[in-house]
């Protein structure tokens, strides 16, 4: 696979046509869900032909909800775990997928996987406003679900009260060195890129950057840069030690929900 995409960078670096789009080939894992379609999950229409699944897990209508982008191959069924945990905490915890993973429908892209987050959450908006819930949102993306998050950040204050971002990415460059080639040798520049640097210097609002110290696929570096590049007065890093892009969570599974929950009664009790 990975000399696969080499040779497709390489035939676009020859023909200097490289763009984002070429992001979609290493970018996107879909995997579908092997359970049948529960009675928390709902199917949110993105286009005519396309529906993205949402699963939620939602105990108090006084509670605080979290928005929840996962990573790439993952799905929102996997986490049904870790929503019990967030539930036995007073924390409302909704998982969307993206176009193609989990019970979702069409193909996912650079493009939809941020212009499908605003359809996500003004139907989530709508949606916990007709059940009364009241509790304020938090967004939280994991690893590429942090594109989706970033891209919804410019909504700060008016739809959402906090951004969490864990194993997320500034820009591109890593996303390349994985296939062994620079941005520059494949013609790419920030501007066909997500922005995900851009788009956080704009925020001012509460932040949490969770980030493992030992990252194999995006460096502890990127997390620092997301959080530096933030111009709030209100923001953490919490860098993982011992842990890598998939493990954060058993290595320091104490410590990443205190640090989580803390930061969204604190969000609450503002």
């Amino acid at each position: 696979m990975k000399f696969i995409i080499i040779l497709l960078l390489t035939t676009l670096i020859n023909s200097q046509t490289m763009d984002i789009n070429i992001l979609n080939s290493f970018l996107f894992h879909p995997r579908k869900a092997a359970e049948s379609l529960g009675e928390n999950d709902m199917l949110i229409p993105v286009n005519e032909n396309s529906k993205v699944g949402v699963r939620f897990h939602l105990v108090n209508p006084k509670a605080p909800n979290i928005l929840f982008f996962h990573g790439n191959g993952e799905i929102a069924p996997e986490y049904d775990d870790i929503a019990s945990v967030y539930n036995q905490r007073e924390i409302n915890f909704i998982i969307a997928d993206f176009r193609g993973y989990g019970f979702s429908t069409g193909t996912p892209s650079a493009e939809n996987t941020q212009s499908d987050a605003h359809i996500i959450l003004d139907f989530l908006l709508k949606h916990l406003e007709e059940k009364n819930y009241s509790g304020p949102l938090i967004l939280m993306g994991r690893s590429l679900g942090s594109v989706s998050v970033l891209e919804l950040s410019q909504r700060y204050p008016k739809d959402f009260a906090g951004l969490i971002i864990e194993s997320g990415f500034a820009d591109e460059k890593p996303l390349f060195k994985l296939i062994g080639i620079t941005a520059e040798q494949a013609g790419f520049s920030k501007e066909d890129g997500f922005l995900n640097g851009e788009k956080i210097k704009k925020y001012a609002g509460p932040l949490l950057v969770i980030h493992a110290e030992e990252d194999h696929i995006v460096p502890f570096s990127q997390g620092e840069l997301l959080y530096n590049l933030c111009p709030s007065e209100n923001k953490k890093l919490l860098p993982v030690p011992n842990a890598n892009h998939n493990n954060i969570l058993g290595v320091s599974f104490q410590k990443y929900f205190e640090e989580v929950t803390h930061f969204i009664k604190t969000i609450k009790k503002g």
